[in-house]
C-alpha cells in the first residue's frame, strides 16, 4: 500500500498505539461553504467536502447525525471533514482532482484517549503564514510529499517547487490531539486544544491546560497534478507556499468513537476488518453519497474566474462584493451522482454589497472583466488557503 510510505511517521508517537485509516467512498460535494469559519454565509474560497450529508452553510452533530447517508465508508461516522481545492492557471483556472485518505490513531491502553464531544470542532493550520518556523508544531503538522513510487519521494515543509513530482504529490496533515477538557470550540477554532508534547506526531498530553488525549486524526490528501507536470515545477503559489488547513466538525454516532477507541486495536497496518467482524463499526465501501449544491456558482472543471473572483495572490482576506444565488432545497443523492437529478431553485438571489478590501499585498491576476497579468503554468490553492476541517458525528 502506498500508505506505507509514512507509517514510521504517523505512528510515532506513542509507546503502545493503535490505528485504522479510511479513504473516502466520494467527495460529498465541492461548493464554497465552511460552517466553521463563515456560518451561514457564503465561504471566500473553495472546499471539497467528505462525511455526512446535511453539511451546509450551517450545520451540528444533532443535524449529522440525522443525515441520509455518508461519503465516509463506516456508516456511523456522519462527521464532516473539508479541505480547500487546489486549481492548475494558465490563463484559466482548472480544478486538480484530490484523493483523501483519513486515519484515526490513538493509544490503545484502556481509557487513555478520550472520543470527541458533540459539537466539537477545529481546524489546523493559518491562512495569514507565509514564513516557516521549524520549532512551531503547529507548522511541522503540515507536510507535503512529493511522490515517486519508483524512486524517492521527498517530503517538504513547504509545497514543492523546482522539482518533478511525478507520482503526484501528497498534501498531509495532522490535527490537534490535547484538549482543554470544557470547549468545544473557540474564536480561532484551534486554542481549546493543543498538539502532543514532542511533536505533532508524537509525544502525550502533558499540559495541564490541555490534559485530555483525543484520537488523532491525520489527514493525507493525493493531488493528481501528473498532467500539469512539466509545468508545475515552475511554480506553485511562491509567495505563500505554506498555507495548507483542513477542518474536522465530530459526529459520529453516540458511543460508537469510544468502543472503536477502546478496541480497534486488532491490525497493525491499519485494516478495520477485523474491528467490523467485531462488530464495533460497520464498513460499506461501494456506498456513495452526494448532494446537490447550495451556491450556485460553477467550482469544478475549467473557469475563466477564480470562484468569488478572488486574485491569485500574496495575501489573504479577499472579500468578493458579489455573493451568487442561494438554491434551496439540498436534494440528496444516496448511491448516484447529482448528474441528471433535481437540483435546488433560486431562494436567496445574488446580492452585491459595499465592501473595504483590508487585504495588503501584490495582486499577481485579478478575477473579473479586470485585464491583469496572468501566471502562465502555476498550480495555486485557491486564496492560497488549504485548510481542514474536521465536525464530529458517531452512531452508538
Amino acid at each position: 500500500m502506498r500508505h506505507l510510505l509514512e507509517i514510521s511517521f504517523v505512528l510515532s508517537g506513542f509507546p503502545c498505539y493503535a490505528y485504522w485509516l479510511m479513504s473516502a467512498n466520494n467527495i460529498l460535494t465541492t461548493q464554497r461553504l465552511d460552517p466553521v469559519i463563515s456560518p451561514g454565509n457564503v465561504s471566500t474560497h473553495v472546499h471539497s467536502v467528505l462525511g455526512g450529508s446535511n453539511f451546509g452553510l450551517n450545520t451540528s452533530t444533532a443535524a449529522l447525525r440525522n443525515s441520509t447517508c455518508t461519503s465516509i465508508p463506516i456508516p456511523e461516522d456522519k462527521s464532516n471533514y473539508w479541505f480547500p481545492v487546489r486549481v492548475w492557471s494558465n490563463g484559466t483556472f482548472t480544478s486538480v482532482s484530490g484523493n483523501p485518505v483519513i486515519y484515526y490513531l490513538f493509544n490503545n491502553t484502556l481509557g487513555a484517549t478520550t472520543e470527541f464531544p458533540d459539537d466539537f470542532r477545529m481546524i489546523s493550520g493559518d491562512t495569514t503564514l507565509r514564513t516557516y518556523d521549524p520549532t512551531s508544531f503547529a507548522q511541522q503538522a503540515i507536510t507535503f510529499l512529493c511522490l515517486d513510487f519508483n524512486g524517492v519521494s521527498t517530503k517538504y515543509n513547504q509545497l514543492p517547487t523546482g522539482v518533478g513530482c511525478p507520482s503526484g504529490i501528497r498534501s498531509q496533515i495532522n490535527f490537534p490531539s490535547c484538549w482543554n477538557g470544557k470547549d468545544v470550540d473557540s474564536s480561532d477554532h484551534k486554542s481549546h486544544v493543543a498538539f502532543l508534547s514532542t511533536g505533532p506526531d508524537s509525544g502525550l498530553c502533558t499540559d495541564p491546560s490541555f490534559p485530555v488525549t483525543l484520537p488523532r486524526i491525520f489527514m493525507e490528501v493525493y493531488w493528481v497534478v501528473q498532467d500539469f507536470e512539466d509545468q508545475r515545477k515552475f511554480a506553485m503559489t511562491p509567495s505563500q507556499p505554506f498555507v495548507f488547513i483542513p477542518y474536522y466538525l465530530r459526529s459520529w454516532q453516540p458511543g460508537v468513537l469510544q468502543k472503536a477507541l477502546n478496541g480497534c486495536n486488532c491490525n497493525p497496518y491499519g485494516d478495520s476488518a477485523c474491528c467490523v467482524a467485531a462488530g464495533i463499526f460497520g464498513m460499506n465501501t461501494s456506498a456513495t453519497c452526494y448532494i446537490t449544491d447550495s451556491v450556485d456558482e460553477q467550482t469544478l472543471g475549467t473557469l475563466d474566474t477564480l470562484p468569488g473572483n478572488n486574485p491569485v495572490q500574496g495575501y489573504e482576506n479577499y472579500i468578493d462584493p458579489i455573493t451568487p444565488p442561494i438554491l434551496s432545497p439540498v436534494y440528496v443523492f444516496a448511491g448516484s451522482s447529482t448528474t441528471g437529478g433535481p437540483t435546488g431553485t433560486v431562494a436567496t438571489p445574488a446580492q452585491t454589497a459595499d465592501v473595504s478590501q483590508t487585504a495588503n499585498g501584490s495582486c499577481i491576476r485579478k478575477g473579473g472583466a479586470i485585464s491583469v497579468r496572468r501566471p502562465r503554468g502555476r498550480v495555486v490553492v485557491v486564496l492560497a488557503v488549504l485548510t481542514t476541517v474536521f465536525v464530529n458525528s458517531f452512531i452508538s
